[in-house]
């Protein structure tokens, strides 16, 4: 009898110890997870850059303002980005500024150009606005529109705001021309929104910022939209929209003759 207990003991025992790792094996089962969760993400880099950003500018004479080539960051996004221009090497005897190029023209009563076109220089990034290509006897203004379209404009006259060094951003948040399309039919700009700069006759300034409108046949009306961001180096780009601007340098009236290299970054 002991012998056939101790047998039973001895196999109980067995069958103790085989059942644990099942049980062990069936808590590991039981701690893995749910689900997995997998994805890929495709990035898309809306700001894009023209293939001009390595130049050479030759013939530079100092004490003179040289022209580089166009640049254009150009934004494929639907929403605005910001992007700054630093300068991380280079010499501090040689200025660099930003500027754009507007041709501006008399217009008939249609609306079309005629005569012979001026070209407008102005600053795209900087603290101060400048300009240059304004003929005498013609004032530089900004003209703010709060309707969009002619006869409207005729109906209701806009003040002509002169063109001043501490003018600020350009255009002004509460300019119509925000909200209209300049791509479209009459004018098919290549910029939908934007600021207009008319160049006219000092004399059709009346008051200060009233237009004699009689004299309207002598205006240089814009060709286009632009943009000007009042700092020292950051502009800011609309959605499907691009900005494009020139580097200027200008060495100083003692430099001596060589080559100078410069670095920017666009952040």
């Amino acid at each position: 009898m002991n012998k056939e207990n101790n047998k039973k003991k001895k196999f109980n025992k067995k069958l103790l110890l085989f059942g644990l790792p099942i049980f062990a094996l069936s808590l590991v089962v039981a701690l893995t997870c749910y689900s997995v969760f997998s994805a890929t993400v495709s990035v898309h880099q809306p700001v894009s850059f023209s293939d001009t950003l390595e130049q050479v500018v030759t013939d530079c004479n100092s004490g003179e303002t040289c022209l580089g080539q166009a640049i254009t960051i150009s934004n494929d996004g639907e929403n605005p980005r910001t992007v700054s221009i630093v300068k991380t090497f280079g010499s501090e005897d040689i200025e660099v500024n930003y500027v754009g190029v507007l041709e501006l023209t008399k217009k008939d009563s249609s609306w079309g150009l005629i005569g012979e076109p001026i070209e407008l220089t102005y600053t795209v990034v900087g603290e101060e606005f400048e300009f240059s290509g304004v003929p005498t006897e013609y004032t530089l203004i900004y003209y703010k529109d709060g309707v969009v379209g002619i006869e409207g404009r005729l109906e209701n006259p806009q003040p002509a705001i002169i063109v001043t060094s501490d003018i600020g951003n350009l255009p002004q948040s509460d300019d119509a021309n925000l909200n209209a399309d300049y791509s479209q039919a009459p004018d098919y700009y290549e910029h939908k929104v934007g600021a207009k700069l008319w160049a006219v006759p000092t004399e059709a300034i009346l008051g200060g910022n009233v237009l004699d409108w009689s004299l309207m046949s002598e205006f240089y009306y814009e060709t286009d939209l632009i943009f000007s961001f009042a700092n020292a180096n950051e502009l800011t780009v609309l959605g499907n929209d691009f900005i494009e601007f020139y580097p200027t340098f200008t060495p100083n009236t003692y430099v001596d003759s060589g080559d100078y290299t410069f670095e920017f970054e666009f952040q």
